[in-house]
């Protein structure tokens, strides 16, 4: 029993070491950027920390400053300020008041 235990947990970490994180990684989205689209991947932290990495390689780091709904502001990695509006489909939008870039993030 003990061997056929250990075949087993082998086979498993195999399988495992044959997916990789990226197949673990969520798919990419058609997002967009002052409406130009392109494909982003978002996480989402407990403390409402936002992570928005592009198909291009870039990524940005969003943090809380301002916790409200539907709006919300947040400072990204650069120091930039955004606001964030969760829209009721569940669609977000971060727009930067002081240079009017946008960006659109769909639920799925």
């Amino acid at each position: 029993m003990p061997r056929l235990l250990s075949r087993a947990a082998a086979a498993v970490a195999l399988l495992i070491g044959a997916i990789g994180p990226a197949a673990l990684a969520a798919p990419w989205k058609t997002c967009a950027f002052n409406d130009q689209p392109i494909r982003c991947r978002d996480s989402h932290s407990a403390d409402g920390t936002v992570r928005i990495d592009w198909e291009e390689g870039k990524s940005m780091t969003y943090r809380v400053v301002e916790e409200g709904f539907p709006v919300s502001v947040l400072r990204d990695s650069l120091d930039g300020v955004w606001e964030r509006e969760v829209l009721i489909q569940g669609n977000t939008v971060l727009t930067n008041p002081a240079n009017g870039n946008r960006i659109f993030v769909p639920l799925r």
